[in-house]
Parts: C-alpha cells; structure tokens; sequence
C-alpha cells in the first residue's frame, strides 16, 4: 500500500518507521524544504520517496501534520481527492486567533476544503482510566481514533493493525457503559 504523509513530526515519523517495517511504500512530503529533511529520507531506505504534496496526496491513505495556520495553505489544490482517508494527527497551535469561540477546529477545515475525502482524527493524548475501560493491556500499541464515515475508520483500522497498533475507536468507547470520563 501506498501511505503519503504531509508534515513531519515524532509522531508521524513513527508511522513512516511503522509503515516501512510493515513494508508500505510511503511518500513523504516536508512543509519546510531543509536538508536535514532529504538526508533523512534517504536513511529511511527503498521504500520511502521525497515527493510534493501533490504525490503524496495520491496515495492510498494520507497522513497529515500541519501547523493549524497552515492547514489551508498546504491542503488547497491536490489532486483528486475523493473518498481518500486522510489520517489527521494533533497538531500545533502556532496562533491564538484558533482558539476564539467559534473557530473552526483543525478537522473541520480539513473537511471544508476537502468535502470528498474522509478525515480520521488520531489522538495521542488520553486519559488513562480509558485503558481500564476498553479492557486492553498497556501496551503503548494503542491509538485512538474517530471520524464519520464508517469504511474510512474501517480501512484506518486495517491500516494501523499493519502497523501493529491497536486502533480503538472512540465512537465504540462511548456506546460502553461507562462513558462518563469522556464528558468530563
């Protein structure tokens, strides 16, 4: 499988590492030109390729690390975009204008300037008492995810269990019976 990437991070070079070991071709593309960057790259070995964003958008899934001001910069005219599943991780707040009452959330923009694609937000950050709740061991495998559209969350699912990561949905975690910590 094909797995484009749009920004880098710790936690997206994790899924690079995860996705090369797993043996998925991925296509990186840096919002920064710097050679550190390249060099990194090519360490990476055979199946990793140094591309524009317009390349890595063309892959089977999409993972995106942009600074939230950016967002709009680096997502307006790709290619066809339609029913991809765009992985979207948490990302820095460089700005304090996203944090007024109203504004749209990082996903949400996503979603507006790309109506035809599915966005699944991972979230790194969790409570605790979640791992009680879902029953599983503390592994550190764990990803959690949500989204709207069911066959999106479905193939980011497969997609992380190639990449030995348990992918818990939170939509699943709320139908449980004790949800309380989710709305607190």
């Amino acid at each position: 499988m094909k797995v484009g990437v749009i920004g880098l991070c710790s936690f997206t070079m994790d899924f690079v590492n995860r996705a090369v070991g797993a043996g998925h071709q991925v296509l990186l593309s840096s919002t920064r030109e710097n050679r550190q960057f390249k060099d990194m790259a090519q360490t990476l070995g055979e199946n990793v390729k140094l591309v524009s964003k317009d390349e890595a958008a063309k892959a089977s899934i999409l993972i995106v690390f942009i600074p939230r001001e950016d967002v709009g910069l680096f997502l307006t005219d790709l290619p066809d975009m339609n029913e991809k599943v765009i992985i979207y991780e948490s990302n820095p707040i460089f700005s304090l204008e996203c944090l007024k009452p109203n504004s749209k959330s990082s996903p949400e923009i996503i979603a507006s300037l790309l109506p035809e694609a599915h966005v699944i937000k991972v979230l790194n950050i969790v409570n605790p008492e979640v791992f009680s709740i879902i029953n599983q061991k503390k592994n550190g495998n764990e990803i959690f995810y949500t989204g709207l559209n069911k066959q999106a969350k479905n193939k980011a699912k497969t997609f992380f269990k190639s990449l030995n990561l348990i992918g818990v949905d939170f939509e699943e975690l709320y139908q449980l019976p004790v949800h309380s910590c989710f709305l607190n």
